[in-house]
């Protein structure tokens, strides 16, 4: 049976991805779901994403795209984060997860001014503390969703996804500090909404 053309948006933030693509065209008949612990944001289904049992069955999704959430998470609920996103893939599906490059921020780390910014996001400036430990300015104004708590290298996550029951991953890196992680459970060629993906991410 193919892969259900629905995407499962895991911690969406308050917009649809759908709305932010160029081009959606090739997601003309698929459903976007939402997925968010913040109320705030008027998720479709508010959950913590380290349980989504009862919220998404087995297999649901065709895709999962994932922006920068999972460093949001204490290091030792990742694995149950990861485990989560294996269980709701379909089989022919993929997981695209987009976030911030530790090794990349490294590279560019300037110790005589950690607030100089490094790129800057529909947010504002992002600098090297921006990055390691959070969106500063979204947390003084009380979104302690906002605060990072782990982070990873291309090398670190994909063998966290191998662990989870992944079978292949693949990383892109991005325009800035960041990069993309291609996650399936069996070797599959990328679909072209994948490849949308990540062009949205890398245009």
């Amino acid at each position: 049976m193919s892969a259900p053309k629905t995407l499962f948006n895991l911690g969406s933030g308050p917009r649809s991805l759908f709305c932010q693509l160029a081009d959606a065209s090739v997601f003309a008949d698929w459903t976007e779901i939402r997925v968010d612990i913040d109320a705030d944001c008027r998720p479709d289904i508010q959950a913590d994403l380290t349980d989504l049992r009862q919220v998404i069955p087995d297999a649901a999704a065709g895709l999962i795209y994932c922006s920068h959430v999972i460093e949001h998470f204490f290091d030792h609920d990742v694995s149950k984060v990861l485990a989560e996103f294996a269980r709701v893939l379909h089989p022919d599906g993929a997981a695209v997860l987009r976030l911030p490059d530790l090794a990349a921020v490294m590279r560019s780390f300037d110790e005589s001014d950690l607030e100089r910014p490094l790129y800057h996001s529909p947010s504002g400036p992002i600098s090297a503390l921006d990055v390691i430990y959070g969106h500063r300015r979204s947390i003084a104004e009380g979104n302690s969703f906002m605060a990072h708590k782990t982070g990873f290298t291309e090398t670190s996550l994909a063998r966290r996804l191998l662990a989870a029951g992944f079978e292949e991953v693949q990383c892109v890196r991005g325009p800035s500090v960041e990069f993309c992680a291609v996650a399936t459970l069996r070797t599959t060629p990328l679909s072209p909404q994948v490849k949308a993906l990540l062009s949205f991410v890398n245009p």
